[in-house]
């Protein structure tokens, strides 16, 4: 017999020699220690019924608790072999029948009958249904969750629903008969309640054999190349991936609108905790490679400027240029082409594309070119202003 058989042996034969240690206690307290303490202490008579009850629901609901942990244990085992599948929601179901069971027990014992209780609030029951509607929702959904298996302990889900801002991703604690308890990615427990996971909400079971399968979009701008964008990023994140926990992962050119391109990124990881630095890295790898292409084709990055008519454009532009190339490696440009790019009645126009250093601030390369054709326009209407 393997490891496991015989560990699951040994707390079926645990949870039977609770059931039977629990009865010895009761009936060795309630027939012989009992009635001994009272004659010590006469004064306890006058609470026997009430003592005798507690001790038994101590008992009773001891034992449930006592059994429902070695079920538990069982079924963790079990279920953590390769070879079974995940039966976790079966505990719910389970921990429903033991405690409801334990009260029946307890309420027998008291002198409730159950049938009585049961006939005489059939009003009483119609008014509390209506009370009660939602949270009975609740219940019958979490027993349906747990039955059809739908969701389980220790699986690793996506939940998006209307009623939340973002999808709730992390992996199941617990399935209650009220809610569904996830620990999210960033380390908090959440309690979704069973009626919203059942109702206008999409379930993504994110375990892939041993691993963990999520996915990662990205939107860039279009004017880099894409394909140059993707092999940049795969190379960067092949060089981190062991570091960042990442198993492996694949990148497609997803969908191409007007203003921008989308990269889908598949990837495979072990711990639902890394997601956070996976995703950050994915973005990062993705940003440095748009930045990478964008500085490798110069026409990418441009500024265009408007100037008045009332100044040669291609003085403007020749002086600009002189001014830039003082300035242009302290400001982060490598290099850098003016163009006379539009002309119209009132204004021309002139467009400066360039290429940056690593590391360069956009905004100050950005400063740097329209300060020093500004300083151009200006130097050269006044001496035109000064010309008699």
């Amino acid at each position: 017999m393997s490891s496991s058989g015989r560990t699951v042996g040994r707390e079926t034969l645990k949870a039977i020699g609770i059931i039977a240690l629990g009865i010895i206690i009761l009936v060795f307290f309630q027939y012989f220690l009992y009635p001994r303490v009272e004659t010590v202490y006469p004064i306890l008579k006058s609470y026997d019924r009430y003592i005798r009850d507690a001790m038994a629901a101590a008992v009773i609901f001891g034992f449930a608790f006592l059994m429902l942990r070695g079920i538990k244990k069982t079924i963790e085992i079990t279920s953590e072999k390769r070879t079974k599948r995940n039966i976790r929601g079966i505990y719910t179901i389970l921990r429903a029948v033991v405690y409801g069971a334990a009260i029946a027990i307890f309420l027998e014992y008291i002198g409730v009958s159950l049938t009585g209780a049961l006939i005489g609030g059939t009003v009483g029951g119609l008014i509390l249904s209506f009370a009660l509607q939602n949270t009975v929702s609740s219940l019958l959904s979490g027993l349906l969750l747990a039955s059809a298996g739908i969701v389980k302990p220790k699986d690793k889900v996506s939940y998006f629903s209307w009623l939340f801002d973002n999808p709730v991703m992390g992996e199941v604690v617990d399935v209650k008969l009220l809610t569904v308890q996830i620990k999210d990615i960033d380390g908090y427990v959440v309690e979704l309640p069973n009626t919203a996971l059942l109702s206008q909400s999409e379930f993504k079971i994110l375990g892939y054999n041993s691993n963990i399968r999520a996915t990662v979009s990205a939107a860039l701008p279009v004017d880099a190349q894409i394909s140059g964008i993707i092999d940049i990023a795969n190379d960067l994140l092949e060089n981190r991936k062991n570091e960042i926990g990442l198993v492996n992962f694949k990148m497609f050119f997803y969908t191409k609108a007007f203003n921008a391109n989308t990269v889908k990124v598949i990837l495979d990881f072990k711990r639902m905790e890394d997601y956070n630095a996976i995703a950050h890295s994915i973005n990062s790898a993705l940003e440095a490679g748009y930045w990478e292409m964008k500085n490798r084709a110069p026409q990418g990055n441009n500024i265009v400027l408007g100037f008045p008519v009332d100044v040669p454009v291609r003085d403007i532009m020749r002086n600009g240029d002189a001014l830039l190339s003082k300035v242009k490696d302290d400001a982060g440009i490598l290099e850098f082409k003016s163009f006379f790019f539009t002309k119209a009645y009132l204004t021309n126009s002139i467009k400066v594309t360039f290429r940056l250093q690593k590391g360069a601030a956009y905004d100050t390369v950005a400063d740097a070119i329209n300060s020093s054709y500004e300083e151009a326009y200006i130097k050269l209407k006044n001496s035109m202003q000064k010309t008699p």
